[in-house]
């Protein structure tokens, strides 16, 4: 394992944030994590892993040690007739991964093309986007506990996935290693996520061809999306309210056009951005922080933003939306 001290790390947030890491070690195999787990006491706590840094807000110097997963690779491990089990390393850059997956014929992760991260991060998050989230493909989790030291294999029935979230998340000293996904050989797209659905219709493309909708979802995080490496930001800052049907009725009584979807009979989904927007956030700017001009869940660091800077702004939002419609918004960037 590679271990580097106090180290800078602008470059391992897409934030673009100047912080410092007490310490950060790299991680390229078992050996390394069952190193680890042997020496858990000669490194700064806490432990935090981190990949590519894509949905992690420094609000502050790091004054425990990072781990940074950098097994990549990818490889069949099982194939029947209809589909492939995949096992990916976690260091995986992930849109490579599934741009790879589909040109070998494995279809199914088309509409999660284009997002940050790693592999790695896909189960801890559950990434998700135009409808489709990865615990859908997602068999099991091979992990390391560095707290026991101990090797495990999670099933998908116990990763917990929900919206955003997974067992993983209530168990930060759970190291992912190794991921599985079912991907099909036969083409079976989803499309039906209005945004994606309308570009299909509108440019009179092939809603059944997988690489066609990678390549709509591409064009479509492009023109809405800010590059990271232009304008610093961890993609969608806030989570999706779900909200009772009381307060969805009340809410809709006055804003009859707010876009929504049913979660069930008795729950809905608000966009975050609409609510931001409606608000007046929309092109805000605070201390070199700012809400983006074309997607309002995006907060942006304009290249002088502190970590502090967006949590304010972050806040004052939250705030609003409170004040305005009875809803809180909750981060999806997790703040250190």
């Amino acid at each position: 394992m590679k271990i580097n001290h106090n180290i800078q790390l602008k470059p391992f947030n897409t934030f673009g944030l100047d912080a410092q890491a007490a310490c950060m070690i790299d991680i390229e195999n078992w050996d390394d994590l069952q190193a680890l787990a042997d020496a858990t006491n000669d490194f700064p706590k806490p432990y935090f892993c981190i990949g590519q840094g894509s949905n992690l807000l420094f609000s502050r110097d790091f004054e425990g040690t990072l781990i940074r997963m950098v097994n990549k690779g990818w490889e069949v491990i099982e194939e029947y007739q209809d589909y492939v089990l995949i096992r990916a390393g976690a260091g995986c850059d992930w849109d490579e991964f599934v741009e790879q997956t589909l040109g070998k014929g494995y279809f199914g992760l088309e509409n999660l093309s284009f997002i940050p991260g790693t592999v790695g991060s896909s189960p801890v998050q559950n990434i998700g986007a135009y409808g489709v989230e990865a615990s859908q493909f997602i068999e099991r989790v091979h992990c390391f506990d560095w707290e026991s030291g101990l090797f495990a294999t999670i099933e998908k029935e116990y990763c917990e996935f929900g919206y955003r979230k997974s067992v993983f998340k209530q168990h930060p000293s759970w190291v992912v290693m190794w991921v599985e996904y079912a991907l099909s050989k036969i083409p079976q797209t989803q499309t039906y996520y209005k945004a994606l659905e309308d570009y299909l219709v509108k440019n009179e493309l092939d809603s059944e061809n997988p690489m066609i909708i990678r390549n709509a979802v591409v064009d479509i995080r492009n023109s809405k999306l800010p590059d990271h490496k232009k304008i610093g930001n961890a993609g969608s800052f806030f989570k999706n309210p779900v909200v009772d049907a009381g307060l969805f009725e009340s809410i809709r009584a006055r804003h009859p056009e707010m876009p929504f979807y049913m979660e069930s009979e008795t729950n809905f989904k608000i966009p975050a951005a609409w609510l931001i927007e409606q608000c007046g956030w929309k092109g805000f700017q605070l201390n070199g922080a700012g809400v983006h001009e074309k997607q309002p869940l995006i907060l942006v660091n304009l290249g002088s933003a502190t970590g502090k800077d967006v949590l304010e702004l972050a806040g004052r939002i939250v705030e609003s939306i409170k004040n305005d419609f009875g809803i809180e918004l909750h981060p999806e960037v997790i703040v250190l």
